[in-house]
């Protein structure tokens, strides 16, 4: 057999199963802790939402949930390093666009923060009705994104 077609073959081998080896453990902590991020953001925009429920919210409460969105929200791209995307061995729900049209997602990312800053100022005041606004916005801003860049079934 000729050299260059063995190293084709060779290259071939490789690359197959380059492909189909298990992520590595850093990338599955990568994951995992994303995870635990976004389980942290559902956690307080529930119990946000659940508050602005009550017929009068405690602010005190509003507040830590609005803080912690918004302490949390110019974190979000951070979660995403290049090599944490799908891959074999990976269980995740981010879509290979995150990285595909980085551009798209950082915009998307720059607006959760901007909804999730505005949401937080808004609550340091008394007006329930528009911190239920501003609330309902920061859920648009989470579901528009969800939908370029969330796997709903992995």
């Amino acid at each position: 057999m000729p050299a260059n077609r063995l190293l084709l073959i060779l290259g071939a081998i490789c690359a197959v199963t380059a492909v189909s080896l298990p992520a590595s453990a850093d990338t599955a902590a990568t994951v995992a802790a994303r995870s635990d991020f976004f389980h942290g953001l559902g956690k307080s925009f529930k119990g946000l939402r659940e508050e602005l429920k009550a017929p009068s919210p405690d602010l005190t409460l509003v507040r830590k949930y609005t803080g912690d969105l918004a302490a949390a929200a110019p974190k979000l791209p951070a979660q995403f390093p290049a090599g944490s995307g799908p891959q074999p061995g990976v269980k995740t729900e981010a879509k290979a666009e995150i990285w595909s049209d980085a551009a798209k997602f950082q915009q998307a990312a720059g607006a959760l923060n901007t909804a999730a800053q505005a949401l937080n100022t808004t609550a340091q005041g008394s007006d329930i009705a528009a911190i239920r606004t501003a609330t309902g916005n920061l859920g648009q801003t989470c579901k528009t994104c969800h939908m370029s860049f969330r796997q709903e079934n992995h």
